[in-house]
C-alpha cells in the first residue's frame, strides 16, 4: 500500500479530482467545484490539493491545459483560437501567455 502523506488529499480523492479536472478542462472549473467533488471545504481543499501536487488547483488547472494544447497543436489540425477554447482559456492570447511561461515557447512553434 502506497504511504498518504499527513496533511495531503487520499489517493483516490487526489485521482477523482485529477480525473475531473481532466474530462472538464473546457469549463471554468473553481475552487468551490472542485473542492465538491473531493467533499471538502474550499479552505481545506486547496491546502491539502497543494500538498498533494506541490501545486494549487489553480496552477494545475492551468498546467492541464497548457498540456492540452500541447497535444492538440502537435495531433489536429485545429486553429490556435480553437484550441484556445476547447481547451479552456478565454481566448488565444490568454493560451499563449500560459503556454509561453510554461513551455518557453509560442503555441505557433509547437506546430
Amino acid at each position: 500500500m502506497e504511504r498518504e502523506y499527513k496533511g495531503a488529499l487520499s489517493k483516490r480523492a487526489l485521482r477523482t479530482v485529477t480525473d475531473y479536472v481532466g474530462d472538464n478542462l473546457v469549463h471554468d472549473l473553481t475552487l468551490d467545484e472542485l473542492a465538491g467533488v473531493a467533499h471538502m471545504s474550499p479552505y481545506h481543499f486547496s491546502r491539502r490539493f497543494k500538498r498533494s501536487t506541490g501545486l494549487s488547483p489553480h496552477q494545475y488547472v492551468v498546467r492541464k491545459r497548457v498540456e492540452r494544447t500541447k497535444e492538440l497543436l502537435t495531433n489536429t489540425k485545429l486553429t490556435l483560437f480553437e484550441v484556445a477554447i476547447s481547451v479552456g482559456f478565454a481566448d488565444q492570447s490568454h493560451l499563449a501567455k500560459h503556454t509561453k511561461r510554461l513551455l518557453g515557447v509560442s503555441p505557433k512553434s509547437l506546430r
